[in-house]
């Protein structure tokens, strides 16, 4: 069933068009919580809190078509407000559920590994509003245009933050790159 047909069962109250809506989305919106909030805790409660926010607000959807931003917009703002509660430096984990294969053996896995380690902390230091924009650009493959909706601005406020943001993380990671020498292949 086309993803249009089960927001609009799920506007009219069907629970398992809701139910089909949680798993195609249920991945990504952990992995965008996580990226935001960098807490699995949190991004657990972020993710349960704007599913639960959708059901009970499935009502206020006027185009179905556009459910993924106004999902995303859900899940920005919670996410915005967990972090703003919590403002406190979070561990970095796995970020990634699956493992990547790199090419050429272990010791490509390995720098492979630790770049993205390295990569993911800087994300994590960066504004609020830059890192969303960030995960949900790179991590979560949306448009400009998506983002705009999902975060409640234009689309050059989106196009900005993501200038600023990679601005901010290439100068932090040529740092540590003049520290410890690393050739961050994930960057080019």
């Amino acid at each position: 069933m086309e993803e249009a047909e089960l927001v609009r069962k799920m506007i009219s109250g069907d629970k398992d068009a809701f139910a089909g809506l949680m798993e195609i989305y249920q991945k990504q919106a952990l992995r965008a919580a996580y990226l935001i909030s960098g807490n699995y805790a949190d991004s657990e409660d972020i993710v349960q809190e704007t599913f639960t926010s959708c059901y009970i607000n499935r009502k206020q959807i006027r185009d179905p078509e556009a459910f993924k931003g106004w999902f995303y917009k859900t899940l920005s703002r919670t996410a915005w407000r967990v972090c703003r509660k919590a403002r406190r430096e979070q561990p970095a984990e796995e970020v990634y559920p699956e493992e990547k294969e790199a090419p050429g053996g272990l010791l490509s896995r390995v720098i492979l590994k630790e770049e993205e380690q390295a990569l993911y902390r800087e994300i994590l230091r960066l504004p609020v509003k830059q890192r969303t924009v960030i995960i949900l650009y790179y991590y979560n493959e949306m448009t400009i245009k998506e983002i705009a909706a999902a975060c409640g601005c234009l689309e050059g406020t989106v196009k900005s933050r993501l200038f600023h943001g990679k601005a901010r993380l290439k100068e932090a990671l040529t740092k540590q790159d003049q520290k410890g020498g690393a050739t961050w292949t994930i960057l080019s």
